[in-house]
């Protein structure tokens, strides 16, 4: 009999923790909370880390109040560090973070996800593909892949948006590294990949969109903050040799060429042309 019980509760629909980190978001934070209470899934506990907003985020907040779980509003010291805190205060079986201007791809994404954590057990991540898009370029593609584990060391391999976790996994390796101000979510992929096989943590992927990702307010000088980082993190992880070294040469590389694009007034072109054509066509063949 009580076999019995214990296999039911395996196959019972777990809770889904969303976190979502803010700061200063009232023009895209609503758009983010209605994608979260939208949800076909039930199942949710919906928390909101704000970093002492003086717009009017709050105000928003408020509006939602009676359908969010738990939120704050005071200072932190960077988005990591309020993830760690969204980290310490949800209590579902899942986490995932769908921070301010993020929105999930449909209104059966929770769904879909709680069936695969049922159906695949010891799942530790499971992750897929992102819908990227900027209205003020006009560019809309679908970014991310199945992770390489040989090319990890080139940063980044997925968007954090479309990425779930068990919620287990962050109280066995740790949370995210607050000493990285941009890329603690590439230092906590390259830590898990280091260790979830002795944690018994199996990887999922998905070959579909799972969230939207507004690219509004992407700055050069964030991509070559970003690059830095990037750089730090891997040479953490791995002995870097030439190829290492070359590679994020010719990034930086890139990175001035898309300076001189910007100044002649031609890098909306030139975007347009790689995410429009170049990607649509490669991911169209991937997922269709």
């Amino acid at each position: 009999m009580t076999q019995n019980i214990i296999s039911k509760r395996k196959k019972s629909n777990p809770i889904i923790s969303i976190v979502t980190v803010c700061l200063n978001s009232e023009k895209n934070l609503e758009e983010t909370i209605l994608s979260v209470l939208n949800q076909t899934y039930k199942k949710i506990e919906y928390i909101i880390i704000d970093g002492g907003s003086a717009d009017n985020t709050l105000s928003i907040i408020k509006k939602y109040e009676n359908k969010i779980d738990y939120w704050i509003s005071e200072k932190d010291e960077g988005i990591y560090h309020a993830m760690n805190k969204g980290i310490s205060v949800a209590s579902g079986e899942i986490l995932h973070f769908l921070n301010a201007g993020d929105c999930f791809y449909n209104d059966k994404i929770l769904e879909l996800i709680s069936k695969e954590f049922i159906k695949n057990e010891n799942i530790g991540i499971l992750y897929g593909l992102t819908e990227c898009f900027s209205n003020d370029i006009g560019i809309e593609y679908i970014a991310g892949g199945k992770i390489n584990k040989e090319k990890l060391w080139k940063g980044m391999p997925v968007c954090h948006q479309s990425i779930f976790f068990k919620k287990e996994l962050f109280e066995k390796i740790g949370p995210y590294d607050t000493r990285f101000k941009s890329m603690a979510d590439y230092e906590f992929i390259l830590r898990f990949f280091n260790n979830y096989r002795s944690h018994g943590f199996k990887v999922y992927f998905l070959n579909m969109p799972l969230c939207k990702f507004d690219l509004y307010g992407f700055s050069s000088k964030n991509y070559l903050k970003n690059l830095d980082e990037i750089e730090r993190v891997s040479k953490s992880y791995y002995r870097f040799g030439f190829i290492h070294h070359f590679y994020f040469f010719t990034k930086r590389i890139k990175f001035f060429l898309l300076v001189f694009m910007n100044k002649l007034k031609i890098s909306g072109l030139y975007r347009k042309v790689k995410y429009n054509v170049i990607y649509k066509k490669i991911k169209k063949k991937e997922y269709d």
